[in-house]
């Protein structure tokens, strides 16, 4: 009889257990402070119940600049304590297609960072719906949104081209211009402020442009070695892109090069700032286009919920960054290590 008793009192402590776990919260942990926060992060607060439905709609990429407007995204609206429904997508025709569900579930404003221009119709179909559309960096060919935040694409270009010049001096030489076609417009742009510089300089001559698919270094890679091999004398080359850059200098470290002096890139990854102390004979340089401007374009939710007026069109300057500043570049914006680009 003891023996029972002992049995069920077990089994009735289990139960309790049990129960107490099945209880416990399986919310994921609050997300970590967004770059450019040195302080931990407050509780997010509650969405309002009748607050107006947000859609945000991103590319999907866990790494790279993509990844941390995806985590960027998530952590400012969290800290809004917007009501919002977050998309990612695969491709133009998957977000043109989530754009669609977005627009019938209610959305009234919808923050887009379109995957390329190709997603003007659907960019349209939004405004067409009557909701705000909050377009962030890349643009949308012949639609206007109702609001547009982007670094400066162009101002990228120019600064990059001036970097080159001053680091050539007034020997000048040769430049290979790299870009990515297919991230949008706003590449053509870059290229487009470089040459506007070394159309006026007399001691600069682009002996060529080529472009990747895509950023990703092992794609640049073998297109960077052809390029090299095509081109016995290269002073500089001017990359619209961080990650793009180092593919470029990993294929010049494998060609045994040295007579290039100069890589610029677009973006400000910290991957990339970790190369720069690594090529003493080159300056390696990096023209911010960070991808946490993001968090501004979310920003201008609760502020037109609000009925606050705010510009149509905001535009972020780029800063130059080398060797020779980018440890105090991250430390003013508060960029730890642990940040995703």
């Amino acid at each position: 009889m003891k023996t029972k008793r002992l049995l069920v009192i077990v089994m009735c402590l289990l139960m309790v257990f049990a129960l107490a776990a099945c209880g416990k919260s399986t919310d994921t942990p609050a997300p970590a402070a967004p770059a450019g926060s040195s302080e931990a992060p407050a509780p997010a607060p509650e969405p309002e119940a009748d607050a107006p439905l947000v859609g945000i709609s991103v590319p999907n990429n866990p790494t790279g600049w993509v990844g941390a407007v995806q985590w960027i995204s998530k952590v400012t609206a969290d800290s809004l304590g917007l009501n919002y429904v977050l998309v990612t997508s695969e491709n133009p025709n998957d977000q043109a297609n989530k754009i669609d569900e977005l627009i019938q579930q209610g959305c009234e404003y919808i923050v887009l960072f379109p995957d390329n221009d190709e997603l003007a119709v659907a960019a349209q179909k939004i405004m067409d719906a009557g909701i705000v559309l909050i377009n962030f960096d890349r643009t949308l060919g012949s639609t206007t949104p109702d609001y547009y935040l982007a670094g400066n694409n162009e101002g990228m270009g120019v600064i990059g081209a001036q970097y080159i010049s001053e680091k050539l001096g007034d020997e000048g030489g040769n430049v290979v211009i790299m870009n990515i076609p297919n991230y949008g417009e706003i590449f053509t742009e870059r290229v487009n402020g470089a040459k506007s510089v070394f159309d006026t300089l007399d001691n600069i001559t682009v002996i060529g442009e080529y472009a990747s698919d895509n950023g990703a270094p092992e794609t640049v890679l073998p297109i960077m070695a052809d390029i090299l091999t095509a081109n016995p004398k290269i002073d500089a080359i001017y990359s619209t892109d961080d990650e793009m850059s180092q593919g470029i200098l990993q294929a010049i470290k494998e060609a045994g090069r040295t007579d290039i002096k100069v890589v610029t890139g677009g973006g400000g990854a910290q991957s990339y700032f970790a190369l720069m102390d690594e090529y003493p004979d080159i300056w390696v340089s990096s023209q911010t286009y960070a991808p946490y401007m993001m968090a501004d374009a979310i920003k201008l939710v609760p502020k037109l919920i609000a009925g606050e007026a705010v510009p149509a069109r905001t535009i972020i300057p780029p800063v130059n960054v080398d060797r020779d500043n980018y440890k105090q570049y991250m430390a003013d914006n508060n960029i730890t290590s642990d940040a995703p680009y």
